[in-house]
């Protein structure tokens, strides 16, 4: 038997070393201690997080985040190669923080319009919230689950989850629908967004 695999979703991790790792997080604690900061995160208005999305400013520029900045395009780079089209030129669109605080959760969404999105985990204690990612095909999603065929296999899942673990980056196309889970630890998860578009 030949079994073709159609339609795949791709979903890359990056993992960058502890000392990477400490100049990302002492350079957000410093932001988070600012006025800026201070002005720019609040409680999003259609979820459950503390973010400086609504803020309309970077927070890799705000931060002086030049290093992951750099970072995440050399990783699109990387993504996009995998498409055959790593000379895509690319800049970033919007950056901003998520303050996943206990009990906090995001539900699902997506970033239509831009063309590769990421988060990097400056904290991620454990059971801080799962990435989930479902089955972006709704009809297949629901068929499997109808019929009882999905979480057999990997080929029958309607979704994957990814722990999120400190220094790392998960990048995906924009419009691939994903959600945070909710934080059951007893800290807060910090986590820099990026939208990349056409430069």
């Amino acid at each position: 038997m030949l079994m073709n695999r159609l339609f795949p979703v791709h979903v890359a991790q990056f993992d960058f070393d502890e000392a990477f790792q400490t100049r990302v997080r002492t350079r957000v604690k410093r932001y988070l201690e600012s006025a800026r900061a201070r002005r720019d995160i609040a409680g999003s208005p259609t979820d459950v997080v503390d973010t400086s999305y609504f803020s309309g400013r970077s927070v890799l520029a705000d931060a002086g985040l030049e290093e992951l900045r750099d970072a995440i395009l050399d990783a699109a780079r990387q993504y996009l190669d995998c498409f055959g089209a790593g000379d895509m030129p690319l800049a970033i669109e919007h950056s901003w923080i998520n303050l996943f605080r206990p009990g906090m959760q995001e539900s699902e969404h997506a970033h239509e319009g831009s063309v590769l999105s990421c988060s990097y985990y400056v904290d991620a204690p454990v059971h801080s919230g799962d990435f989930l990612v479902p089955d972006p095909i709704g009809a297949r999603r629901i068929h499997r689950t109808f019929l009882g065929l999905s979480g057999h296999t990997s080929d029958g899942a309607t979704g994957a989850r990814f722990v999120p673990q400190p220094g790392r980056l998960v990048m995906f196309e924009s419009w691939i629908p994903h959600a945070v889970l909710g934080n059951k630890s007893d800290d807060t998860r910090i986590s820099i967004a990026t939208n990349l578009k056409r430069r």
